[in-house]
């Protein structure tokens, strides 16, 4: 006999005791436990709710990273910024955490450029949705800095015009 059968069995037991007795003990514990259970999937719910607040905390924290890091890689070399070579270890690193945190989530897209040199090599260069990363960042106003978003936003209206 596994232990749960053995708990419900001696429950049964002591509830034909109880009610032989007429203390009704058993209503009150299971009473008691049933409060117990709402309380407990009250602070369940509440978690998850935390830890959804807290994934999207972090996803805008990792495009806000991104995208200081796009800025970045524009003060230093405006004419290929957004070019990425993954024969470079640290450029490939960028690739794949840039795919991560706006290409997934469709804030960006790759554009694959064969090398002519050899079939199986490519060149990316990265096509930000910049009105899409805009729009996140004034979202979580409280990731981004001031700067970052005037950035963003000179970006955006550029794409529109």
């Amino acid at each position: 006999m596994d232990r749960w059968t053995c708990f419900r069995l001696r429950v049964r037991l002591l509830a034909v005791i109880d009610w032989l007795l007429g203390t009704h003990l058993v209503e009150r514990v299971t009473d008691h436990w049933r409060q117990e259970i709402h309380s407990m999937q009250s602070d369940i719910t509440s978690l998850q709710t935390r830890l959804e607040e807290l994934d999207a905390s972090r996803g805008a924290m990792l495009r806000q990273l991104c995208v200081n890091y796009l800025q970045l890689r524009q003060v230093r070399s405006p004419e290929d910024w957004l070019h990425f070579d993954p024969r470079d270890p640290d450029e490939e690193s960028a690739i794949e955490v840039l795919t991560r945190a706006l290409v997934a989530p469709h804030a960006a897209r790759w554009r694959v450029n064969p090398v002519a040199e050899k079939d199986d090599l490519y060149t990316y260069d990265l096509v930000p949705d910049w009105e899409a990363l805009y729009q996140d960042a004034v979202q979580h106003a409280g990731v981004f800095s001031a700067g970052l978003l005037k950035w963003l936003a000179e970006h955006s209206k550029r794409n529109e015009a």
